[in-house]
């Protein structure tokens, strides 16, 4: 299992304009050949609701979006399934999309804790 946990943090709020999605974090993992990585369970707390989180794998086509602004939730979605012979290294992103019609803020304490397991 890999927990990945994060926060904005900042000396001040983060302006998201309308419609827009903004990096938060992104990291680096290995999926070995013949393996999965999986999205396990999600926890997110943004302190406006019209911000969604989304967790995606590049180059994979791997992507959960969240809504709501808040959620502990237990998605079991598979990011990405290494089909081929050799060793794939993937970025992980966490990025949080403004669903709004207007500019929204993030706040400094906004942040998630994510559960990967590569099977």
């Amino acid at each position: 299992m890999i927990q990945l946990n994060g926060i904005v943090g900042g000396k001040s709020a983060i302006a998201v304009g309308a419609r827009k999605t903004i990096l938060l974090q992104q990291i680096v993992i290995r999926v070995k050949s013949r393996q999965r990585l999986v999205l396990r369970s999600l926890n997110f707390l943004f302190n406006n609701e019209a911000f969604a989180i989304k967790i995606e794998a590049e180059p994979s086509p791997g992507v959960f979006i969240a809504r709501g602004g808040a959620g502990d939730l237990n998605p079991n979605k598979v990011l990405v399934h290494n089909t081929s012979g050799e060793d794939v290294t993937i970025f992980l992103l966490v990025s949080a999309v403004n669903t709004a019609r207007n500019t929204r803020s993030l706040s400094r304490s906004d942040s998630w804790r994510l559960l990967l397991q590569r099977k």
